[in-house]
Parts: C-alpha cells; structure tokens; sequence
C-alpha cells in the first residue's frame, strides 16, 4: 500500500511538472523579474521583521532561480504536490478508509489557478503548505489537552512566519475540535482570538496597511491590486475537506474492484470537469504569446520574435515587439509592411503605469537611443514591481546611467545586483566602465547612445516622440534606429508631409544613402503624378513596375467589395495596401 501511495504521488508530481513545463514555460521566466532576492544580511533582517516575512523569504529565495530552465515547472509543481500530500495525511487521519482522493486534489487545483496569475506571490503557495504541514503534525497529537496547548502555541508562531494564512490554521484547528467534540475544545478559540489581537496590532502599529492583508489571502496578491475570488477557493477548499471527510468517516469503504473503479473513474471525471470550467477562465491564456515574446526581448532572441509574429496581429503590445526586433536588424524600414500593421500604436503603446508596459517601453526607447525616456520607464518599472524591484530594470538603469556619466548611481545599482544569484556576473562586469568615460564611449551600445545624447538639456517628449528623434538625429548617424522609428511614425501614421520633410532632408546623406524599400513605396504614394520626384530619390525599377501592377488591379477591380482580400494575396506587404486599406 505504501509502494502505491508513493507512485501515485510520482505520477502526480510528474503529470504537474510537465503540463507547466510544456503549456506555461515562458510565466516562470515573466514573473522572476518581478521580484528581488538579495543576498545581503540588511535585506533578510528587515524581512524577518515583518509578518509573513520568513515565507516571503523562502518564495523569493526560490523564484529566483525560475530563470533557469524547468526550474519555474518544478518547484511549483513540488509545492503543490506538497499540499496534496499533506491534505491526503489529514483526509486520512479523519477518514482513514476513505479513497475519496479528490479531497487532496482540490485544494492543489484552486492554487494551481492562482499561479496562472503573475501577479500572486508564490508566497501564498509556500505559506498554504506551511500551515498545512502544521495542521497535519497538529492532528497526529493524540494528547487532547497537549493537543490544544500546541495549537494556540502555534498559531502566533505561524502568523509571524506566514502572515495572515494563520487565520485559516486557527479556524481549521477549531473546526477539527468542534468535529470530533473534544472535551474542552473551547481552548482552541483561544488560536483564534490570538490571530485576532495579532492582526489588529500589525495594522495599529504599522506594520501592514490594510486589514485584508492580514486576515486575508490578499497579502499573497500584488500589493497595489485587489485579487480575483479565486484566491480565495483554496481557503475555501479547506473546510469542505473536512467537512466530507468527518461526514464520511464511519461509511464502509467500497469494495470489490468494480466499486472501485467505478468510484475512481467519477472522480477523475470531476477532477477533469474542475480543470475543463477553471483552465480556459483562470489560464491566462492570452497573455501567453506576449511572455514569450518578453522573455526573446530579454534575451535578445530577435529572429524568434519575428518568427513568432507572423501571421495577424490583433494585439498592439506584440506589434511593439516585432517592430523593435526589426530595428534592432536594421529591418524596420524594408520589412515592417511583411507583417500585420494597424497604426503607430504598433511602434510606441500609451504607458499605462504598469511594471510590464514601463519595462516595454525602457526596451523599445532604449533601442532607438532615446536614453531618458528609458530611462524614466526602467526606473518605474523598478518601482511598481511586485516585491522589491525588478531585476531587468535594475541592468537598465545601471546602462542609462553609465551613457550619462552619472557613475555613483550606476555604482549603487550594480552593488545591488552582486548580491543576486543570476545577476552577479553581469553586475561585476560593468564596474569597467565607472568613471571610465574611454571605455564607455568605446562600447558600441553605451558609445553609441552617448554620442546621441543632445547638447542642451531638455524635457524628455517636450515636443513627442517626433521631436525627441529628430534631436536624436542632429547629432549624427549614430544609430539607425532612431531614423527607422521615425520614418516608421510618419509612415504608419500616414503622415506624408512629416515624411516628405525627412527623406528630403536626409536622403543622400550618411544618414540615408539609399532609401529602404517601404521609404520608397511612401515617396511613389506622396508624389503619384510625379515620376520624376521618384527619380530623386532613385526609386528602383522593380519597385515602379510592381506599383504599375498594383494600380492596375486596384482599378480593375475598385466596384469589387472584396477588393482588400483580392489585393492583399499579391500586395499587403506594400505600403501602397497599408496606406488605402488600413
């Protein structure tokens, strides 16, 4: 029995571990950069100051590692195997005949939703195995009275490591009593009083800000939000467990090997009926492609990125990141219009003041060389991140700040980031450059975005994003991103006269010496009637007879409903069927 007990729990731990690992890879890499373990003694005492504050120490201390490799997939999957092990322990201490193993799944599911969320602590999930663990200990104490001691001991023990999960623990602890009518099960109220005078007095005396957070689930929940109530199922799970258990306790168990696997079979089918209702609503299934496409922006995987968004489009975020993957190629100018464009929103999304948006938006300002406003984004994405600070911002602004000269700032966040695991090395291998501005100005991405700095100084987007660029620009060549972005503005906003302004001031010089293929698309639509303005800017051949061809089809075929459709087989990578038909 022991030997199946263990092979169900491999097969649970198994199956756990390679849904996430297959179906949810690119969240553990999205919300390891939403927090900050260091390792530094100051960090770790404030920590463990503070209720909840050694269980927030081990989530951090353990998501840490979620940038490597199947590591998000395999502590999530032990803790939750963890709470299934734990609850079938007290299932069975209660109900020890009982086979209902969908009691010890249930509570796992309910924190698996949670997880899909990557704005829960994996906090909740840590303290959610801690109190039960406790309680499982809790209920093996065959001595009533010591039994009692030990819970109103443990409560206030458990509220200081794991915070507000002590409610629950104190309510457990009082409904397992009441159950099986201790005599003087009334001590076990005492847990619950305690829990009560503690959270009333974190909250008097500072400590936490808001009482949800410590009689609540909601301290295990980006602190800025208000969770959805499916972190609240878990807690919920709980009782009823216990309520079935101790209902079910003196029942025969089914016998013979067809009740049994008639039982098994039902509750299989309950257990793929929880995942078939919860998976598509708690999922997240449509944030999937944008962490993916976050963590190749991370690492720079452009190729992958352009891979990835072929085909239509709907989202603006991932019409950001394909666009940005294109300028760091150099490709933006000649291959935007091969991929689903729907307006300049695709260059530059409006901040929203969210820790994800901000850092997309340090990546994107960053590659065009606009330094303060990425800057600006990377410093709040620093701050609005989950716990303290987000580590990739953290690199940025150790960069701008570098390209600024301001080397004590950018000395005080690399000692930040040598206290992290999987920071350290790239933190140590930036002190070369302090206050060494010859080997700043000599690496080629923080020389060349201070070769770009303007030389007066001015707010950042005084005049927009145009402006900014085109300041970018009087300083030289030095980064072609900054003239693909802005052509790409006018472009997709249709903006011919903006357009026409730029390629006749810079066209012919070391800025533009040939102009890039949808560049010369937009010179042929601004100037239709003109062929000679085309020969300005030596539009090629192949360009003017594929727009002789274009025309035609589009006049043969201008009372046609479906025109769009029709032209888009041969010419939606164009800027001629982006310009009339977007």
């Amino acid at each position: 029995m022991k030997y199946k007990l263990v092979a169900f729990w491999l097969i649970v731990f198994g199956a756990l571990f390679a849904f996430l690992q297959m179906c949810f890879e690119y969240h553990f890499y999205y919300i390891e950069q939403s927090q900050l373990f260091l390792f530094s003694e100051a960090y770790i005492r404030n920590k463990l100051l503070l209720p909840g504050g050694f269980s927030m120490l081990v989530a951090e201390f353990l998501v840490q590692f979620f940038i490597r490799p199947y590591v998000g997939a395999l502590v999530t999957a032990a803790l939750l195997t963890g709470v299934g092990v734990c609850t079938a322990g007290i299932v069975k201490r209660i109900a020890p005949v009982s086979g209902l193993f969908i009691l010890y799944v249930l509570p796992m599911l309910a924190l698996l939703f949670m997880h899909f969320d990557f704005n829960y602590r994996v906090q909740g999930t840590v303290c959610y195995l801690m109190m039960m663990a406790l309680l499982c200990g809790y209920m093996r104490i065959r001595n009533d009275l010591f039994r009692l001691v030990a819970g109103c001991v443990l409560v206030p023990v458990l509220f200081w490591l794991a915070g507000s999960i002590a409610v629950l623990f104190a309510g457990m602890v009082c409904l397992f009593e009441g159950l099986r009518k201790t005599p003087k099960w009334y001590i076990s109220l005492i847990g619950v009083a305690e829990v009560l005078l503690l959270g009333v007095g974190t909250v008097y005396f500072s400590l936490m800000g808001e009482y949800r957070w410590v009689f609540g689930p909601d301290l295990y929940y980006h602190y800025t939000l208000h969770p959805k109530e499916i972190i609240y199922y878990s807690w919920i799970c709980l009782p009823l467990v216990f309520l079935v258990a101790f209902f079910i306790r003196n029942k025969n168990s089914l016998s013979g090997k067809k009740w049994r696997g008639i039982s098994c079979i039902a509750q299989l089918a309950m257990i793929a009926a929880v995942l078939w209702w919860g998976m598509p609503k708690y999922s997240d299934a449509k944030t999937l492609k944008l962490k993916k496409l976050d963590y190749f922006a991370r690492t720079e995987q452009w190729d992958k990125t352009i891979e990835e968004c072929k085909g239509k489009l709907t989202n603006f975020l991932y019409m950001c990141h394909l666009n940005m993957a294109l300028a760091n190629k150099g490709e933006l100018s000649d291959k935007m219009f091969n991929f689903d464009q729907r307006g300049p929103q695709g260059l530059l999304v409006q901040w929203n003041k969210s820790e994800n948006i901000s850092c997309m938006l340090s990546d994107i300002y960053f590659t065009m060389g606009a330094t303060a406003s990425s800057q600006e984004m990377a410093f709040e994405g620093y701050v609005s991140a989950m716990e303290d600070g987000n580590p990739r911002m953290l690199k940025r602004l150790v960069q701008t700040n570098l390209i600024y000269g301001t080397y004590p700032v950018a000395e005080k966040y690399i000692s930040i980031l040598e206290k992290t695991y999987a920071y350290r090395d790239w933190a140590q291998s930036q002190r070369k450059y302090l206050y060494n501005d010859e080997v700043v100005e000599s690496d080629p991405i923080l020389g060349t975005r201070r070769r770009m700095l303007p030389d007066r100084n001015s707010l950042a987007m005084i005049k927009g994003l145009a402006g900014d660029l085109a300041l970018f620009l009087e300083k030289g060549p030095a980064n072609s991103a900054a003239l693909q972005y802005l052509g790409a503005m006018y472009l997709l906003a249709k903006d011919l006269e903006g357009f026409k302004a730029l390629v006749e001031k810079y066209y012919g010089t070391e800025f533009l010496p040939v102009l890039p293929v949808h560049f010369q698309e937009a010179v042929i639509v601004m100037s239709e009637k003109e062929p000679d303005y085309w020969k300005r800017f030596n539009v090629s051949e192949t360009i003017v007879a594929r727009f002789t061809d274009y025309k035609k089809q589009v006049l043969a075929n201008r009372n046609n409903s479906a025109i769009a459709g029709l032209l888009n087989r041969s010419y939606g990578n164009t800027y001629w069927f982006y310009f009339m038909f977007k």
